[in-house]
């Protein structure tokens, strides 16, 4: 049985306790959770309104498709609860179970699944406008009429990466018939701290959103004057760091809006312990959006008992950054959980942590936990070590082991070609992935391909990883070359196709892209039921640099990169033959084009039982050239203008007018190299900032690198296992 298999069409509210043995649960709920829960932190306040008007404003919540709707949404509840516990009248649209009900009834003529998370980039202007808005164009007027009928002086809208142009067309349609209506958006996708709205947004929401909504609602009324940073049109309203409030004070989410028969868990729902996280990987921008809070455990086993005996539900998701960010809250949790008898079933995203015991795992399975969803990122001590994951492989393999062992399954998400992870490193991953084949794994996430993010770590230090400064976001390369997207993208593929043949104990879903199996690889393993179970740790030497062109470093590392694969295929299943194939327009089609390469590449690999191999591999890789770096930014009345484009250096998307933003003073930093003979010059000043436009323009010309070439190799060796 998987995690999935708990979702019940048929569901019954049970009855809730009454009288004595209501009271003797609550007693003894207590006392269980009285030895790990702890008060909520010092210096966090209430979610107050500290002014007594009657209100006015009328408001819309809403969410446009963005993924597949499993579980009602719960930032939109969670909002709507806070607004209307201010006392504001509130209406909730979740447009995005509606299209993916109608895309399923109706058969939209469309060779994808819009909903499918790994082909989001058909999400972006140009593919959405051409595949999927025709069909969602009039769901979207439906829900116009609707919102437009109930007369908003104020729209709300979730923004998430994928749902931005179906946002903004039907923010735009609204201003037609609202033209006084005031639009506000927030989530994931205006977290980053260079979005700077659109032309039809009034408002956008930097990090967290109850306590900045509330403002933006008073600030209407002329009742409190709010905050805000002018960023182009949109005026950008952040939680305040010294008002930061305790979690355990918000209301329950209001589902009143909201058809649980809908969605595909329909005794489902999202749950939150904590918001932030105590990490600090250094992949990894969470810690700029919010400082990790945790709720107190019995907070949560409330709106957990809400849920279970108001709407049915018995089946949750954290949404948390970290469940197991405290452990303790966690621990009494599931020990409040367990007095209560309440029958739930849970899962959420966590980190492998050495203090994580056998018993701690017993109690997480005994309190309703029955996945987790982890972290992993690599199998490799050394990339664990520069992302600071502050965790051991042996600890991780102890974590599978021992929540294994209770009755507890394992999700698994992992980071594909880290600056600095070399060939062994990456064989180190398959390594680890091979030995916890059979620990309870149902599902390995698809390797994410490493980015370089404005707000991370390594966005803020590229000596330290050996990075070419300004290549931010997918298209960072290292300085020696031996690592760029096209390297990543050979790993990603490789990564894909080998955990297609780990073959677990439990069903692992498939983690390839669409077609990849069909056209990009085929492979006939000598004995298919042939299986390397000996395999546990490995510290031989090995030349993954086989192939010597002497081209280029670029070159010569990445005609090198398939090793690693070939190798722990053979070691692990035995005799195989092999073609593999790389086709620009495949890999754009597959991978997007964030993540894809220009490369085209075969690789003829033939190998038997006893390490004998022949190779005929060949390359033709062709650089994309950029050359739309013109036009980027300008000058006016003293102030720096620039236009969002996420493929050009750090400060051609960072807003300069937001003098206080973290962020915009780190891409200073970095921007001026740290350079003393530029310390007298000031970032701010018009005329230095065209010196420092001069000096980017030097930067620009790294683009235009042609790293082209073509090769061809046969060749033949014995490898011993």
């Amino acid at each position: 049985m998987t995690f999935w298999s708990f979702k019940d069409e048929n569901r019954e509210t049970p009855q809730k306790p009454t009288g004595l043995l209501a009271e003797d649960k609550h007693t003894a709920t207590l006392a269980a959770i009285q030895k790990y829960s702890k008060p909520a932190q010092k210096g966090l306040q209430d979610l107050t309104i500290d002014y007594d008007v009657n209100r006015s404003t009328r408001i819309c919540l809403a969410v446009l498709p963005e993924w597949d709707p499993s579980f009602p949404p719960y930032n939109i509840a969670k909002l709507a609860s806070a607004v209307k516990r201010a006392g504001y009248a509130c209406k909730s649209f979740d447009i995005n179970v509606d299209a993916a009900w109608r895309y399923e009834k109706e058969k939209w003529d469309i060779e994808f699944n819009p909903w499918d998370p790994l082909r989001d980039w058909h999400w972006y202007k140009d593919p959405y406008y051409k595949d999927i808005h025709p069909h969602l164009e009039p769901i979207m007027l439906e829900y116009v009429e609707r919102i437009v009928e109930f007369k908003p002086d104020v729209i709300g809208f979730s923004l998430y990466y994928c749902n931005e142009e179906p946002t903004k067309w039907m923010a735009f349609e609204l201003r037609k018939r609202l033209p006084n209506i005031k639009i506000i958006v927030g989530g994931p996708a205006t977290h980053a701290s260079y979005y700077k709205g659109e032309d039809v947004y009034d408002y956008v929401v930097n990090g967290e959103g109850e306590q900045p909504l509330l403002l933006m609602l008073a600030s209407i009324e002329n009742k409190k004057q709010i905050e805000y940073t002018e960023q182009g049109t949109s005026k950008i309203i952040r939680q305040p760091e010294e008002q930061r409030y305790n979690l355990s004070t918000l209301p329950f989410p209001d589902y009143s809006d909201f058809d649980f028969s809908k969605y595909k868990f329909p005794n489902g729902a999202l749950l939150e312990i904590s918001r932030g996280c105590i990490a600090k990987c250094t992949f990894c921008e969470e810690t700029h959006f919010w400082k990790y809070r945790q709720r107190t455990a019995l907070s949560t086993i409330n709106e957990v008992e809400h849920m279970y005996y108001e709407h049915g539900t018995n089946v949750f998701w954290f949404i948390d950054s970290l469940v197991n960010g405290n452990l303790n809250e966690l621990r009494a949790f599931v020990k409040g959980v367990a007095e209560k008898e309440l029958d739930i079933h849970w899962t959420g995203y966590c980190r492998c942590d050495g203090r994580m015991d056998a018993e701690f795992f017993k109690d997480l399975r005994a309190g309703g936990c029955e996945v987790l969803n982890y972290g992993i990122e690599s199998g490799s001590q050394p990339v664990l070590d520069l992302m600071d994951k502050k965790v051991t492989v042996e600890e991780m393999e102890a974590n599978f082991r021992d929540g294994h062992a209770a009755g507890i399954q394992a999700m698994t998400n992992w980071i594909v070609g880290f600056p600095n992870e070399g060939p062994k490193e990456l064989e180190d991953t398959f390594t680890f992935l091979w030995r916890m084949r059979n620990f309870g794994i149902t599902n390995i996430a698809q390797g994410t391909g490493f980015s370089v993010g404005v707000d991370t770590i390594v966005g803020q230090n590229f000596d330290k990883f050996n990075l070419l400064p300004f290549y931010y976001y997918d298209h960072w390369m290292t300085k020696d070359m031996r690592m760029s997207i096209v390297h990543k993208l050979i790993r990603m593929k490789s990564f894909s196709i080998f955990t297609d043949f780990l073959q677990t104990d439990l069903i692992c879903s498939k983690p390839t892209r669409h077609n990849l199996a069909k056209k990009h690889y085929k492979i006939v393993f000598n004995d298919p039921n042939r299986l390397n179970n000996d395999l546990e740790y490995d510290y031989d030497e090995f030349d993954y640099n086989i192939i010597k062109p002497g081209i280029s470093n670029f070159a010569d590392s990445l005609v090198n990169e398939i090793w690693p694969f070939l190798r722990m295929l053979w070691r692990t299943r035995s005799g195989y033959k092999l073609q593999l194939l790389f086709k620009k327009e495949w890999e754009y089609e597959e991978w997007g084009a964030r993540n894809a390469a220009p490369l085209n590449a075969t690789y003829n690999f033939e190998i038997d039982d006893n390490g004998n191999w022949n190779a005929n591999f060949d390359w033709d890789y062709q650089q994309d050239q950029y050359t739309n770096w013109e036009d980027k930014y300008w000058i006016e009345n003293g102030h720096q203008k620039m236009a969002v484009d996420p493929w050009s250096p750090v400060w051609a998307i960072m807003d300069f007018t937001r003098d206080n933003s973290n962020a915009a003073i780190r891409s200073r930093k970095l921007a001026w190299k740290g350079d003393d003979t530029k310390k007298h010059l000031n970032p701010e000043s018009a005329w230095d900032r065209e010196l420092f436009k001069r000096n980017e323009r030097e930067f620009l010309s790294l683009r235009n690198l042609d790293l082209s070439f073509k090769y061809k190799w046969q060749g033949n060796g014995k490898w011993d296992k």
